[in-house]
């Protein structure tokens, strides 16, 4: 956090194998010390120091926790973590899951540096196969170390939508929307302000990469044989179509 120098950092332990529910915030003490509790519950008062006109907050980090805690979603969550470790450093064996084997800084930094590896290696797959793509429109830095471990695109002449539908029956999963980035979309001058996105983990392969990019191209050559049908059939003389269809 010191090398960062931010005032705020939080994120989910749903990026890291778990349920959703419980994450993480860091925030520099003195302006934790000065923001006001946005939820009120049990814990976050200081013990019997509520009047009719006046109310002193816990210490920190109690200050933000009301309420009952999500205690199995802490437990899970620690777990998973574990799991991620054992899958990055030891796939052959458990040695954090399910343990009290206490975790050092130097695993988790070994262990994210493997994962991080290995998403830079999909997403440079992913942004090359993209980039061949006829009429594609790729959001983002080329070079995968420049980004995270997903790449937004929008095909042209294509809802985003109805693209994420066509990929599903494919059996891809992608995720059609703004991705909480609406302005970012309203910038870029989009008619529909979103895109399709294809996301990446530690777990996916190479291969999983190439089947849905090639899933991508099917979807979008099927429509642009159809399109092609639509402008010939529209090209032809009415008459002509009439006779076409009286004689079949």
């Amino acid at each position: 956090m010191q090398a960062l120098d931010v005032d705020y950092l939080s994120f989910s332990f749903h990026k890291m194998l778990a349920p959703f529910g419980v994450g993480v915030l860091y925030g520099r003490e003195h302006l934790l010390q000065s923001s006001l509790p946005f939820l009120y519950g049990g814990d976050m008062i200081a013990e019997g120091r509520v009047d009719t006109d006046h109310v002193e907050y816990n210490t920190l980090p109690w200050k933000f926790a009301a309420g009952t805690p999500n205690i199995l979603g802490t437990i899970v969550s620690a777990q998973a973590l574990r799991i991620l470790l054992d899958l990055a450093l030891t796939p052959q064996r458990a040695t954090y899951f399910n343990s009290t084997r206490a975790i050092d800084r130097d695993a988790v930094q070994a262990a994210m540096q493997r994962i991080a590896a290995w998403n830079r290696t999909l997403t440079a797959r992913a942004l090359e196969r993209l980039a061949e793509v006829p009429g594609l429109t790729i959001y983002g830095p080329r070079d995968a170390s420049r980004r995270s471990s997903l790449v937004a695109f929008n095909a042209a002449g294509r809802n985003p939508m109805e693209l994420a539908e066509a990929l599903n029956a494919r059996g891809i999963e992608s995720r059609a929307g703004c991705h909480c980035a609406t302005l970012a979309h309203r910038q870029l001058g989009l008619d529909i302000p979103a895109s399709c996105r294809l996301s990446f983990y530690f777990y996916n392969t190479l291969q999983e990469v190439d089947r849905a990019i090639d899933a991508l191209e099917a979807v979008l050559s099927g429509g642009q044989v159809r399109e092609r049908i639509w402008n010939w059939l529209r090209s032809r003389p009415a008459s002509r179509l009439r006779r076409s269809t009286a004689s079949a």
